[in-house]
Order: C-alpha cells, then sequence, then structure tokens
C-alpha cells in the first residue's frame, strides 16, 4: 500500500526529475567517466526525491523511496563492475589492458642482434629515431646520423638495449 502511494500522488515534476536522472544515471553506466550524466542525474534524482518528500510522502513511503533509488545504483554499479571485466565495457579505451609499447619491444638483444648487417628502408624522416622496414617486417629504430630522409635505404650498424640503431647506406 505504502509503495502505491509512492507514485499514485506524484506531481509531474518529481515524476520528471526522477525519470530524467534515473536515464542519465543508466547512460552514465555505458558511457563512464562519472562526468555530465552521472553528476546531473544525481543531482536530479536528489532534488527528485526532495520535491516528492515536500509534496506529501510520510516517513515510511519517504525511506521506501530513498532505498529504491539506492537499489537502482547498488544494480547499476554492479553492472558496470561486471561489464567492466567481462562485457562491453572492457573492450573500452577506459579499461583497455594492452601495452602501448611497440611490438618488438620485448625482443631480446639476441634477436635483435641478428639484424645486425641487415639492410632495409626508412618508412618516414629518421630524424633520430623512426621506423623502418628490416627484412620485410617494421621496427622502431634510431639513427646513427642526425637525418635520414624517408626512403632511404638504411643498415642496422648496432643493438643496443633493445634499440636497433641504423645509418644512411648507399648500394
Amino acid at each position: 500500500m505504502e509503495f502505491v502511494e509512492i507514485f499514485s500522488n506524484m506531481g509531474w515534476i518529481p515524476a520528471l526529475l526522477l525519470c530524467v536522472g534515473l536515464v542519465f544515471i543508466v547512460v552514465e553506466v555505458f558511457v563512464p567517466g562519472f562526468g555530465f550524466f552521472g553528476i546531473s542525474g544525481s543531482v536530479l534524482i536528489v532534488a527528485g526525491i526532495i520535491v516528492r518528500i515536500c509534496e506529501g510522502l510520510n516517513l515510511t513511503q519517504s525511506i521506501i523511496l530513498i532505498l529504491m533509488v539506492l537499489g537502482f545504483f547498488v544494480v547499476c554499479a554492479m553492472y558496470m563492475v561486471y561489464s567492466a571485466q567481462h562485457g562491453i565495457l572492457g573492450k573500452t579505451g577506459l579499461f583497455e589492458t594492452k601495452s602501448t609499447l611497440s611490438q618488438d619491444y620485448n625482443k631480446t638483444d639476441k634477436e635483435l642482434k641478428k639484424l645486425i648487417g641487415k639492410s632495409g628502408r626508412a618508412l618516414g624522416v629518421l630524424n633520430l629515431g623512426g621506423k623502418a622496414k628490416i627484412n620485410g617486417k617494421v621496427y622502431d629504430v634510431l639513427s646513427m646520423n642526425s637525418y635520414i630522409e624517408s626512403g632511404a635505404h638504411i643498415k642496422v650498424v648496432d643493438v643496443k638495449d633493445n634499440t636497433i640503431i641504423v645509418r644512411k647506406w648507399f648500394e
């Protein structure tokens, strides 16, 4: 009976505040960042509860309404945590776990030392550092000379601390 009375005598202002606030919270769950939608949704829900209480809810009805909203927040938070680990949020940039290091970073010096003496081409201007194609693979390299133009022939002269050092090569 108390539950029915919470919503049966509700005016349009608290209903609108609560509905828009709940929608904003749902949007925040699917587009995380606790930005505009999360803060605005929380403020609108609190305002909706206050306006509804001022319209004449008794203490029991007020507590029921507050517990319903808190339950909604808990369900949204649980869904967000679950999605971050298993679902759609786990595939977004916010929760991405891939490394930003280049793919050849964790190769050992031994593997890279096999490239010494090999030649290739600069894929862009090597103004100290850049990318080069050596034996059909793209590597991050440092130029021994200060500047090597794009497309120039290069040769691997050394490998130090997983860094391939190249110089301009004339064939």
